[in-house]
């Protein structure tokens, strides 16, 4: 009964243990690029909202808003498509940094 409690212990703080990352480019000074990573950080937001505004239901019970009617309905108040704005919204900050040039690296620990 051990084994398992530790091995799901260990799991848990490797996922815990991420590497941290930075966008960088070549001879682009740091001022610079969170000017690009700001700007592109701003369009995914939008762009990932308008997408999950057009691909939710509008018509009752709304779902995909985060709001509904829930019990006593017991309908289901979500839509894949609004509750992965998260994740799209990343694909296209990574999007457009990527076609600025940028590359995500390790950052490297300070000595």
């Amino acid at each position: 009964m051990c084994v398992p409690a530790a091995a799901g212990l260990l799991l848990a703080l490797a996922a815990c243990t991420t590497t941290p990352t930075e966008w960088t480019r070549p001879e682009t000074a740091a001022a610079q690029r969170d000017r690009d990573q700001k700007e592109c950080e701003d369009r995914a937001y939008w762009q990932a909202l308008d997408e999950s505004q057009s691909t939710r239901q509008l018509y009752p019970p709304w779902t995909g808003t985060g709001f509904g009617w829930g019990p006593p309905f017991r309908m289901s108040v979500e839509s894949p498509s609004y509750f992965a704005r998260g994740p799209r919204q990343w694909e296209f900050t990574d999007y457009c940094m990527r076609q600025r040039g940028y590359v995500l690296t390790p950052v490297r620990p300070a000595s």
